[in-house]
Order: C-alpha cells, then sequence, then structure tokens
C-alpha cells in the first residue's frame, strides 16, 4: 500500500514508522527543509518500549512527488490543513483514501472542500508522541485509534479496511468506530483540558496530575465541554474522557503535550481548533463556559508573549 503521511512532527513520524513496520510504502511529507535533510541523512528515530529503531522513509516535499497514492494520511497541525491538501491535491487519485487525524474540530470542513466525501475519512488518535529533536521521536505509553469513513459504509471501505489492517500489523490499536463523530467530540475534550493547562504551567502529564488545582481545573474543563457538545446535540460521555484523563495522569505521566511543544518552540498553538473552536458553538448555543474562556485568554496571551519574543531574537 502506497500511504503518504502528511507532517513530519511527532505523531506523523510515530504513524510513518508503525506503517514501515506493516510493511507498506510509506513517503513523509513536510515543508521544513532542515528537517526532510535530517532525515535523508540520519533517518527517522523512533524510541519506544521496545527501544530504538532508526527508519528509512522517503522523505520529501509534497511537490517533489508525482504519481497517486493509496491513501493519504493529514497529521498536520489543524491551521496547516488547507495549505497542505492544496499542496498535496496531485497526489489524489479516484480511490485515494485521506484519513484526518488531526486535533480539534476544524480540519473536515476544509478537506471537504477538496476530497469527495466517499473517500474522506476521519478519526482520532490518543497515542502519545514527543519530538526529542530533529528526525528523533518517542512514543512511551498505550493509545488507541478510532476512525470511521465519513459516509459510513460508502465506497472507501477497501482502502480503509487495508489502512485500519496495516495499522494493527504495525502495533496500534485500531478501531472502526461508528460513533467517531462523539469520539472526536471527547478528544477534543480530553485536548483542551489536558494541552491547555500543560502549555500555561509549562509541565508534564503527570506533572498536573500531581497538582489538586490543575485537577481541578482540568475536570471542570471537560464539563463545559460536555455542556457545549450537548448544546449541538452531541452525546460526549463526561464521566469517559474524565477517565482518560486520569488514565493519562498515570500511563503519559512523561508526555509534553504538543500544545506545550509548540509553545516552548514559538509555533502557532492550536487553541483555535481546540477551546476557540469549542467557545464559539457555547456562543452561538448560548452556553456559558467561564473556566474555558479563561484558559483560552491566558493561551493567546502567552502566544503573543511567545511570538514577540521570537521576533526579538530572545
Amino acid at each position: 500500500m502506497k500511504i503518504a503521511v502528511i507532517g513530519a512532527g511527532a505523531m506523523g513520524s510515530l504513524f510513518a514508522a508503525r506503517l514501515i513496520d506493516a510493511g507498506a510504502e510509506v513517503t513523509l511529507v513536510d515543508v521544513d527543509e532542515r528537517l526532510l535533510d535530517t532525515l535523508r541523512t540520519h533517518g527517522l528515530r523512533l524510541e519506544d518500549e521496545q527501544g530504538v529503531r532508526v527508519y528509512w522513509p522517503r522523505v520529501a516535499r509534497a511537490e517533489q512527488l508525482q504519481g497517486e497514492v493509496d491513501a493519504l494520511l493529514m497529521l498536520t497541525k489543524s491551521h496547516h490543513t488547507r495549505q497542505a491538501i492544496q499542496a498535496c491535491r496531485h497526489l489524489l487519485g479516484q480511490q485515494t483514501l485521506v484519513l484526518t487525524l488531526q486535533n480539534g474540530l476544524d480540519s473536515v470542513p476544509v478537506l471537504r472542500e477538496y476530497v469527495a466525501e466517499p473517500c474522506l475519512a476521519i478519526g482520532m488518535t490518543l497515542y502519545p508522541a514527543d519530538v526529542l529533536a530533529p528526525g528523533s521521536v518517542r512514543s512511551c505509553g498505550g493509545g488507541e485509534v478510532r476512525l470511521r469513513g465519513l459516509l459510513p459504509g460508502a465506497g472507501q471501505a477497501g482502502p480503509l479496511q487495508a489502512l485500519i489492517d496495516g495499522l494493527r500489523r504495525g502495533g496500534m490499536c485500531c478501531i472502526e468506530d461508528p460513533d467517531i463523530e462523539v469520539s472526536i467530540w471527547e478528544k477534543v475534550a480530553f485536548n483542551t483540558a489536558l494541552n491547555s493547562l500543560c502549555a500555561l504551567t509549562g509541565v508534564s502529564v503527570g506533572e498536573l496530575g500531581r497538582c489538586a488545582r490543575g485537577r481541578e481545573v482540568a475536570l471542570a474543563l471537560v464539563a463545559e465541554a460536555a455542556a457545549i457538545a450537548a448544546s449541538v446535540g452531541v452525546a460526549l460521555d463526561p464521566q469517559r474522557v474524565v477517565q482518560a484523563v486520569e488514565e493519562a495522569f498515570v500511563v503519559h505521566a512523561g508526555h509534553k503535550p504538543s500544545m506545550l511543544q509548540d509553545l516552548e518552540h514559538g509555533r502557532r498553538m492550536e487553541i483555535d481548533a481546540l477551546s476557540g473552536a469549542l467557545l464559539a458553538h457555547a456562543r452561538r448555543q448560548g452556553v456559558q463556559a467561564p473556566a474555558m474562556a479563561a484558559i483560552d485568554r491566558l493561551l493567546r496571551r502567552a502566544q503573543r508573549q511567545r511570538s514577540g519574543e521570537k521576533a526579538a531574537g530572545r
């Protein structure tokens, strides 16, 4: 199976490695030439419970590639979705499956503008991944991938099943989820609680869990997310999200969420796709979410401050 993984960050690198383990022909696509050069020279280094392994995927910018792929896996930041899918349109054939596992609620509306609905699949993942250095990624602790075709039972069943089988052969727990929309909203609630607070406090998931006030605010954010979801008819189960958060405090204790990694490196955080998207629904539905609104304001202030420091060369 020929698969293009779009985005050579932590998650893209993890999925590329797992799919190579499954025997797929993987191309890792990114716009960062320095990162691509590192991958070409030193390979992709993955550290997990089994030790350290080095992989050699094909790496390229999208415009350097020719020919159609069987599947295209979107793992860029949500705010890069339009730029990424526009750059990769020439890789899409009539039967090419496009699967997004990106964070947040913003990517699918953009992808529907470019991908026929029968060829579009949506999902989420709870696998952790941290960038240790360019081309070097660590993933420790369990997780799962949940996904489904955008149109249940539509024509992408063959390619989608092949991708599911590949992820399973690569050692991932991959589940075809008929209620994937609910799972995606629950992941948004989970990320809004953990990613946001870890970014603001500068601590790992485990360190946040050891702080009583941190746990309290995280659970308040989950409750507000559940109220927002209910207002738009999404049956988010707050207890299931709370359980996932509590498990993450232990199983993913050393993990630094992507939002914290982005803030530390002066990159744009996915605020709009997480708390920003939830608060937009809250405003339209007249739902009050004071804790989330406060956290969102603090995140945006931290983003502005970090951007100013980067511009000043500090």
